[in-house]
């Protein structure tokens, strides 16, 4: 072969290496442009799916903050529902036993029935009878009420609570020489029921805890039309209330009959 012949070939062939590069180079090219096309709407759907992450995790954040706040609240309600149980539990208690207690230091006087006590829901009832306290139309207390205000007055000083004590009479008017006396029921109701408060307060009951307070005729427990309904409704009745008192929390003064200022107790 001559020297022209090779260099034909020579030159065929670079042209066709030629060729195939610039096949090569447009095929790579094309190959970097479809992936470029691929990539970037993977990368706006990433976006978009994490925008919408981002907005439901920040919705969940809030109902989490949200539900945090109630749970709070209503742990909050729930330990002070709980503290107010407590304290009804314990006052309950302490009724209880004072209720308890008065009824075994009474016993003699509850089984011949000249006083009854009752637990009620606002507090202790002691409902003393007139014969067993004071004579028939006088405001005196007699030797058998001193001895049961006496066993009284024991638990009475114990309990912080207010101690109501209120006198009730029979609805017969007052007449004759009791009248130069008392000018009616409610100053006789009156007179007792502050003679009483008197012994229970030398008797170590602090006076800041006692009210004295005259129903007269008033309040009924049974009907005024037999002389045993009569009998029953001449009491002295001592209501513990479960309100706490303050020692000196009220001056002496203020222990007066509800409406009516107490008449100075007359007949001892």
């Amino acid at each position: 072969m001559n020297q022209s012949g090779r260099n034909r070939r020579t030159t065929a062939a670079h042209v066709l290496s030629s060729t195939r590069l610039r096949h090569v180079v447009f095929l790579g090219l094309s190959g970097v442009a479809l992936t470029g096309c691929v990539t970037q709407g993977k990368y706006e759907t990433l976006m978009k799916e994490r925008d919408e992450l981002a907005n439901r995790n920040s919705a969940l954040t809030e109902t989490l903050a949200k539900e945090r706040n109630i749970s709070k609240e209503k742990l909050e309600e729930t330990l002070a529902l709980k503290k107010k149980l407590d304290e009804i539990k314990a006052k309950t208690e302490e009724q209880q036993a004072v209720y308890a207690k008065l009824m075994d230091e009474l016993s003699s006087e509850l089984n011949s029935k000249s006083l009854t006590i009752e637990q009620l829901k606002t507090g202790i009832n002691v409902n003393l009878a007139e014969d067993i306290l004071f004579p028939s139309g006088s405001a005196t207390i007699r030797e058998s009420g001193r001895e049961v205000l006496t066993k009284v007055s024991e638990q009475l000083k114990k309990v912080p609570y207010q101690i109501i004590v209120s006198g009730f009479t029979d609805n017969v008017p007052i007449s004759g020489q009791l009248a130069t006396r008392f000018q009616s029921n409610w100053d006789l109701a009156a007179a007792r029921a502050t003679n009483v408060v008197r012994l229970l307060e030398q008797n170590d009951v602090p006076g800041e805890k006692l009210i004295a307070a005259s129903y007269g005729e008033n309040q009924p427990v049974a009907s005024n039309d037999t002389e045993e309904g009569r009998k029953r409704n001449r009491r002295i009745e001592i209501r513990l209330r479960p309100v706490p008192v303050e020692q000196g929390s009220a001056p002496k003064a203020a222990r007066q009959t509800p409406g009516r200022e107490n008449p100075q107790a007359q007949d001892g």
